[in-house]
């Protein structure tokens, strides 16, 4: 026993390493998908506004990968860059026109009217493949330098916590044996 009355490995410790291993690990599938999408063509965003909400809620990861154009249908949600504004946009596809080129007819699920613009293929990004809610709050974060700083910086600090804390422990229970 320590001397605070609690056995090493109680429940309480027990469950504060299985809630720190999985946010390591959820930190972790973070960062791998954040920078090791990219190398293989994939996009990874986050999603900041409620354009597309009830399909895909504000705060939520998207995942697109780049599609050739005659893969692109009605109903497909896409996202595109548009020159007149920074950033990308992500919308369904309501029309396809053929002239030349296609070019996108876009809306927002919860946009009451079409977006101003046609979208030429050339500035389609990818198309949508999977969306996790909420998690884009995290990977918006990530993207900060605090968030970055901390991603390394804090699993490490508690890790080093509960080494030290397992080193007292044993300290403890050493002299109180003698």
């Amino acid at each position: 026993m320590t001397l605070t009355g609690r056995k090493r490995g109680s429940s309480q410790t027990k469950a504060a390493e299985y809630l720190m291993t999985g946010l390591v690990i959820l930190l972790l599938v973070c960062a791998a998908v954040t920078f090791l999408a990219p190398q293989f063509g994939w996009r990874v965003d986050a999603v900041m506004s409620g354009s597309m909400e009830p399909v895909i809620a504000t705060g939520s990861i998207l995942i697109n990968r780049p599609v050739p154009v005659n893969e692109i249908f009605v109903g497909d949600i896409i996202t595109f860059s548009i020159p007149a504004r920074e950033g990308f946009i992500t919308h369904r596809v309501i029309a396809i026109e053929r002239i030349n080129d296609p070019v996108f007819k876009t809306k927002g699920d919860a946009n009451k009217v079409e977006d101003p613009f046609s979208v030429p293929t050339e500035n389609v990004v990818g198309k949508v493949v999977a969306h996790i809610p909420y998690l884009g709050y995290m990977f918006y974060f990530l993207k900060t330098p605090l968030g970055f700083i901390l991603t390394l910086v804090l699993p490490g600090l508690l890790i080093i916590g509960l080494e030290l804390r397992d080193v007292w422990s044993a300290n403890r229970d050493a002299s109180d044996e003698e």
